[in-house]
């Protein structure tokens, strides 16, 4: 994938820099989206500056439920007024609140560093989908589980919440560390289980966080393609305002790797 990358900023290169694109809000979208997946796979910098993105017409108005992108790395933290489920409520809302507080700190950081720093404005806006589903496809050898006693959803995020806090709470513990590599066994095994549950497409801000974490995790391993493919999917939001939170929590997340590598850094 990296290879892959070197090939595309070749041809940005060639055609006169990233830079040249800033026209093409839809076109930039794109390459930073790309970007930004192969950085959190990677656990390595962008290639390409950061942007900051601004909706140049209205969209048109949605009949539609609007989906919810609060998450641990957005949002503000009352995962009691907007989360339902059909069994262990209370214990999901519980951990989100506990990941979204581990989080505090670093979006504080990410907003003060972004009250000194100068991106782009990019004009970006796509109409919205009259329908909003990201179901997906499930891992390789592994099966849906229907079993109403089982709760694959929950146990997602209990797994996706052991590798974050590690990663969160102990910079110089990465994602894909050998002390995450039982969680990550058990995150593949349980959302390769309901990756089609429709808990995913009612808070896409949520499924964002899992696979970004499961993605991060997945660096050296077998299933990397995989969590590659359903993060290009998530990340390919449904219209242009979901692509600027979307877009938002995909930043913070970078910077918390760019802040695990300072760690690292340091402390060798």
């Amino acid at each position: 994938m990296s290879t892959h990358m070197d090939g595309v900023q070749r041809i940005i290169d060639a055609r006169g820099g990233f830079a040249s694109f800033h026209d093409d809000g839809p076109m930039v979208a794109k390459l930073t989206l790309f970007d930004s997946m192969i950085a959190v796979l990677t656990g390595k910098p962008p290639r390409f500056p950061q942007v900051d993105y601004y909706l140049s017409r209205p969209v048109s108005p949605s009949t539609q439920a609007a989906p919810i992108h609060d998450s641990p790395l957005s949002g503000d933290g009352e995962f009691e007024n907007i989360i339902t489920h059909r069994s262990n409520t209370d214990i999901i809302i519980l951990l989100l609140k506990q990941m979204w507080s581990l989080t505090l700190d670093h979006r504080l950081l990410t907003l003060a560093e972004e009250t000194t720093t100068s991106r782009p404005q990019i004009s970006f806006s796509v109409e919205p989908q009259h329908h909003y589903s990201t179901h997906l496809l499930t891992l390789p050898l592994l099966s849906s589980c229907h079993d109403p006693l089982h709760d694959h959803v929950l146990e997602t995020l209990q797994h996706t919440s052991i590798i974050y806090h590690h990663a969160v709470e102990f910079l110089a513990i990465d994602f894909p560390s050998p002390l995450n590599r039982r969680a990550y066994h058990d995150l593949c095994a349980a959302f390769g289980k309901c990756s089609d549950d429709d808990f995913w497409v009612r808070y896409p801000g949520i499924q964002l966080w899992v696979l970004l974490v499961g993605t991060a995790a997945s660096r050296g391993k077998r299933e990397a393609a995989f969590w590659m493919f359903y993060l290009s999917r998530t990340g390919s939001f449904s219209n242009a305002a979901n692509w600027l939170t979307g877009n938002a929590a995909i930043r913070l997340f970078l910077d918390i790797q760019r802040r695990m590598r300072d760690a690292g850094a340091s402390s060798s």
